[in-house]
């Protein structure tokens, strides 16, 4: 059976998930991705393909104001600046009819013991059989981060590294969904000096008098709608998301 799903969480070793679990999801002439958190499916990234509508292609992030206001009644932190329709971006092209839609990485400090039961969400789930998954069980290297690349491209699946990706087994795909579009994600270990996260997406460690809190933190690259979108499973205080005025796009913890 061809999958029509993709299902990709971190560990550390034989440990529970550690921050979110991530689904991506073919459905008629879209894709969707999105985090299968314990405050529930708050927002949504979803890739249209050509249809009755229009041609080509859209990629967009959307909130969903409900189960936001569900969340924030059982106590969860979500806070974003996502417009009500949604915010639309490019991607960035890097092939012909290729484009990298969407970057989902988890910070190292999520394997740290000191961490650990601040950031477990959960076992991971079992699949089924229009499922496929990974789970990101090595431990990373100080100031590493563990990335999966999503590209989303026409005719066929694109890898955007072919042989590294099939040497080093890091592909999961590739989906395809009716309007004959193809999804690939490809998984990277980076040094996070050489490929930073964008600024408004780091928030700080929790001090040694601090609680450590999970979170998640979303919003477009330097380049802007220009570019791809990110997602940035990583660790906080407590305090600092209570106190905090200035929120960074579409962040829930």
């Amino acid at each position: 059976m061809q999958p029509r799903e993709i299902v990709i969480g971190l560990s550390a070793d034989e440990s529970p998930a550690l921050g979110n679990i991530w689904r991506i999801t073919a459905k008629k002439t879209d894709f969707y991705l999105d985090p299968l958190g314990q405050a529930g499916t708050t927002f949504h990234l979803s890739v249209h393909g050509p249809n009755n509508s229009f041609g080509g292609h859209r990629f967009h992030i959307r909130v969903d104001h409900h189960t936001v206001n569900g969340a924030k009644e059982q106590g969860y932190f979500v806070e974003h600046s996502v417009p009500r329709k949604g915010f639309a971006f490019d991607g960035q092209q890097v092939a012909a009819r290729a484009f990298l839609v969407a970057r989902i990485r988890w910070t190292w400090h999520l394997q740290r013991p000191r961490f650990r039961a601040a950031v477990v969400s959960g076992a991971a789930p079992e699949l089924a059989d229009h499922q496929m998954g990974a789970r990101l069980s090595e431990f990373l290297p100080p100031n590493h981060a563990w990335d999966i690349d999503i590209v989303v491209s026409y005719n066929e699946p694109y890898w955007p590294h072919p042989l590294g990706s099939l040497r080093d087994n890091a592909r999961l795909g590739p989906l395809r969904n009716k309007a004959g579009l193809w999804l690939t994600a490809t998984s990277y270990r980076r040094f996070q000096k050489n490929y930073p996260t964008p600024e408004e997406l780091c928030l700080r460690l929790p001090g040694a008098d601090e609680e450590p809190n999970r979170i998640t933190c979303g919003g477009p690259g330097p380049d802007g709608a220009n570019g791809m979108y990110w997602f940035v499973e990583t660790i906080t205080s407590r305090e600092l998301i209570e106190a905090s005025g200035t929120k960074p796009e579409g962040v829930a913890g």
